[in-house]
């Protein structure tokens, strides 16, 4: 979960709110531990010394987030432990029977991977939210988070979890006593244990665009239709726009891409190339599309 707040009024998503991708994963032996599987996860782009957040303390089992103008949103951890230790870049807290939490402070807010240790560890993962803001389901799978006069604070984006294989497990959000819970079904399958949960939150550009990033097959997948000689320009702006469920730049979508596209073709051909992933930054609340680059996944 990558937190992050913006000052807008429409919905949002974060990479702190965004279509994030998913990070890399290597086949792991099968007595891998929490902190080899966490090892295969990069830090985000985006994070920073913990000295240098006020998420470096992380206390009673809660994350502040700082917000514009000061105001704060916080999120309760799924633990009851108080010992956090430091781990590299991270802050580790133990949760209830076989779970692990590791917080990352970034420049936005914060990620939180939730490790599932073993068979024994829950299914159920419970993030309390306070701050005056209310958790909704959005379109996407992810969850808005909406103050009282209807502005959207920031967005959870829709949750994955993998294995220590790299395989997807089953998981989504739930919504339980204004809280937000993430059911990970590490049950239903004969997975690989560690498994890693992420949900993510997060805004760019000092508060002023909404991320889009594309996963590496997304961006294989799109750089596939450019090479396609009969592949117009309108079909395939329209088909990138298919893959950003998100109504701030829904409308005027296609026009905006069709204005970068000579150049939006070179960024996903080399992304693609590199096994790279693609970041969109759109102008909010227009919706313009002014930025894009090339990301590791």
């Amino acid at each position: 979960m990558h937190i992050v707040t913006r000052a807008f009024a429409v919905l949002a998503t974060t990479a702190a709110l965004t279509l994030s991708a998913l990070p890399p994963t290597q086949a792991a032996a099968p007595d891998v531990t929490l902190h080899d599987r966490l090892a295969q996860i990069a830090l985000v782009d985006a994070a920073v010394p913990l000295a240098q957040s006020p998420t470096g303390a992380v206390r009673h089992g809660r994350v502040p987030i700082e917000t514009v103008g000061g105001a704060l949103i916080e999120l309760d951890l799924p633990t009851a432990k108080t010992r956090v230790d430091r781990v590299g870049g991270r802050l580790h807290l133990e949760a209830s029977r076989g779970a692990t939490l590791a917080v990352t402070p970034t420049v936005t807010g914060a990620q939180v991977l939730v490790g599932v240790e073993s068979e024994a560890a829950p299914t159920a993962y419970a993030f309390g939210v306070h701050g005056g803001v209310i958790p909704r389901h959005a379109p996407d799978g992810g969850v808005d988070l909406v103050r009282a006069d209807g502005e959207v604070a920031a967005q959870i984006e829709a949750p994955w979890a993998i294995d220590a294989e790299g395989r997807s497990v089953p998981t989504r959000y739930e919504l339980r006593h204004g809280g937000i819970t993430q059911v990970v079904d590490h049950r239903a399958g004969d997975f690989a244990y560690p498994v890693v949960a992420d949900p993510r939150i997060f805004a760019c550009d000092a508060y002023t665009s909404l991320c889009v990033k594309f996963t590496k097959k997304e961006t294989k997948s799109i750089a596939k239709k450019i090479k396609k000689a009969n592949s117009s320009a309108r079909a395939l702006a329209a088909f990138i726009c298919a893959k950003i469920p998100h109504p701030v730049i829904a409308i005027g979508c296609a026009a905006t891409v069709l204005a970068a596209l000579p150049s939006l073709r070179k960024t996903f051909l080399a992304a693609s190339k590199k096994g790279q992933c693609v970041e969109l930054h759109f102008r909010l609340p227009s919706g313009l599309l002014w930025k894009w680059k090339k990301e590791k996944c």
